[in-house]
């Protein structure tokens, strides 16, 4: 593909990748979120606010709302049009860029993009009751699911389908190293009165990132902080974790043309991650490395932007 068709289609093409992937996960969170606080006591000290946290959308929401409760969390996850990383609005962005690149995917593509639109318009709304809501998140899951299912099947393996799934594994390494940050800053104490809950929590990690059964496949052993953030930072085989998906990207990086500095942005990242011992990383320190890694998902980002998003 020529310079000048990878840079008219290939910031589209890209962020449909990484939209898809943000309805996705958002999706999936509030859901998982759901089944942990059923699961804990009631006089948990946790709740709604950590998913706001996860999404880096605080100021905004406290603007709005304030008051973190699930009715206001979840609305403004799935359906608030001011909120431009909500469901809707996220789906909404993919199908913009689905249909300005429409000529180039495979016939149907805007076909079931359009599904997910119309689908999430009308299942997600403003007062949607827990359990419906539950049934529409899942919705949502499964109709991304065949869309990625059809592309891998259908499109043709180019440049476009490599910024596809370079869009996406960026976006799916963002949220992953923010669910483990959030989620290990809001884990109750050692000395909590609420501590054996722990690993209810811990589970709850596994289960943002749909890991929970590759998790006792690969590792057998029962769930603890540790071996929970080795497996989903480091494990090469699982497709959520942070070590996996840059190794795709690399992959993907290395397909296209004119690849130099995104491949030495993606080669410092691996080297910090194996310069590491998450396991061993506690409180603050395990901050740091999250944000870290956060940064330099940034700096693979602005480098994919600079070398083919930008010029004719």
């Amino acid at each position: 593909m020529s310079h000048s068709v990878l840079s008219r289609v290939a910031e589209r093409i890209y962020w449909l990748g990484r939209y898809m992937e943000r309805a996705d996960n958002t999706a999936r969170l509030i859901n998982v979120n759901t089944n942990m606080l059923m699961d804990l006591p009631r006089r948990r000290p946790l709740g709604w606010r950590p998913l706001i946290d996860i999404t880096g959308s605080g100021a905004l929401f406290d603007s709005l709302y304030g008051d973190a409760s699930e009715r206001n969390v979840c609305r403004f996850l799935t359906c608030d049009t001011r909120h431009l990383s909500a469901i809707t609005s996220a789906i909404s962005a993919a199908r913009e860029n689905a249909r300005t690149v429409r000529e180039t995917m495979p016939g149907p593509t805007f076909e079931y993009v359009n599904d997910l639109h119309l689908f999430a318009r009308s299942a997600l709304g403003p007062n949607l009751a827990r359990g419906k809501r539950h049934a529409a998140l899942e919705g949502i899951n499964s109709r991304v699911q065949r869309l990625e299912g059809f592309l891998s099947q259908n499109m043709m393996h180019d440049a476009q389908w490599q910024l596809l799934r370079l869009g996406s594994r960026i976006e799916r390494a963002d949220m992953t190293t923010r669910i483990i940050d959030v989620r290990s800053a809001d884990l109750l104490p050692p000395g909590h009165d609420l501590a054996p809950f722990q690993e209810i929590q811990w589970r709850s990690v596994l289960g943002s990132l749909n890991a929970r059964q590759s998790y006792q496949a690969a590792i057998g052993a029962p769930i603890s902080r540790s071996r929970v953030l080795e497996f989903l930072l480091r494990e090469p085989k699982l497709p959520r974790s942070y070590a996996y998906c840059l190794s795709t990207m690399r992959r993907h990086i290395r397909s296209l043309p004119r690849h130099e500095a995104p491949l030495r942005a993606c080669d410092q990242a691996e080297a910090f991650l194996a310069s590491a011992n998450p396991g061993a990383l506690d409180g603050e320190s395990l901050h740091l490395f999250l944000s870290e890694c956060q940064m330099q998902l940034g700096k693979l980002h602005e480098s994919v932007t600079g070398t083919w998003f930008q010029g004719s």
